[in-house]
C-alpha cells in the first residue's frame, strides 16, 4: 500500500516545523505541510494524502472551508482538527465518526503520532462511509462563531441548509421541514459533503434559534437520536 502521507495545515510556522521534524524522526510517514487551505488544496491535487491535520483560524481559506472542500473532492481522507477551544461536549459528539478526530493545543508530535496510528488502524479494520458527520461539523461552526450558509449533501436526494450568524443557528431547512424537525432529520443521514456560502440577507431566517444551537452543543438531540436508534434495535 506504500507509506501514508500526512498533510499538516496551520499558520503557526513553529508548530508546523516541530511536528514535521518530530514525526520524520519516527520514519513512519511522509509529512507534508501548508500554511492555509489554498496551499493545502494545491498539495492535495498532486499528493495522495491519508490524513489531513488542520488548524481552524487561517487566512485565505480557513480550516472549516478546507474540511468542506475535502469532503467534496477527497472524501476518503481522514481529518484531525487542531484547536485550543475544544470542549468535552464536542468530544462526545465526534465519537463514532471514524473519519474525524481532534487534538487540543498544546500537544507534541508523540501525541499526534498516537492519534494518527489510531485512525489508520481504524480505517484498515472497519468499513466506513466517506465524508464527515454533521455531529462533527456543526459544533465547529459554533466554536468558530462563523456566519454562513452551510449546504449539506448526503446523497442524490438528501440536501439541506443551516443558517449561522456568529455561530448561532438562525434556521435549518430540509425540504418541507424547518427548525428542530429539519435538524433531527438531517442528523440521521450519516457522513456528508459540505459547502460554505454567504448568509443570505433574508429576514425570514434572521430569527435566532438559541434552542437549536443548544441542542447541538449540549448533546441533547444526539442522546434523543441514540435512544430512538436503540429502541428500534430492540
Amino acid at each position: 500500500m506504500g507509506i501514508d502521507k500526512i498533510l499538516i495545515v496551520d499558520n503557526d510556522y513553529k508548530l508546523l516545523s516541530s511536528l514535521k521534524t518530530g514525526l520524520q524522526k519516527l520514519g513512519q510517514f511522509k509529512i507534508l505541510t501548508a500554511v492555509d487551505g489554498v496551499q493545502a488544496m494545491a498539495i492535495l491535487k498532486n499528493e495522495r494524502v491519508s490524513i489531513l491535520v488542520t488548524g481552524l483560524k487561517m487566512t485565505r481559506m480557513d480550516g472549516l472551508e478546507l474540511l468542506a472542500a475535502v469532503t467534496r473532492e477527497y472524501p476518503n481522507i481522514l481529518s484531525i482538527v487542531v484547536t485550543s477551544l475544544m470542549g468535552q461536549s464536542i468530544e462526545k459528539q465526534t465519537q463514532g465518526d471514524c473519519l474525524f478526530s481532534y487534538l487540543n493545543k498544546p500537544f507534541d508530535y508523540i501525541k499526534l503520532h498516537g492519534e494518527l496510528i489510531k485512525m489508520l488502524d481504524y480505517r484498515d479494520e472497519v468499513y466506513f462511509q466517506a465524508g464527515i458527520l454533521l455531529s462533527s461539523m456543526l459544533p465547529l461552526i459554533n466554536l468558530e462563531q462563523k456566519t454562513c450558509l452551510l449546504e449539506v449533501n448526503a446523497g442524490i436526494k438528501k440536501r439541506g441548509y443551516f443558517y449561522f450568524e456568529n455561530g448561532v443557528i438562525c434556521d435549518v431547512r430540509c425540504g418541507a421541514l424547518a427548525g428542530s424537525e429539519a435538524l433531527e432529520a438531517m442528523l440521521t443521514w450519516g457522513p456528508g459533503r459540505y459547502w460554505f456560502k454567504p448568509l443570505p440577507d433574508d429576514p425570514a431566517v434572521k430569527e435566532f434559534h438559541d434552542d437549536l444551537t443548544s441542542l447541538i452543543m449540549e448533546d441533547t438531540l444526539f442522546k434523543k437520536l441514540n435512544t430512538k436508534d436503540n429502541n428500534t434495535l430492540k
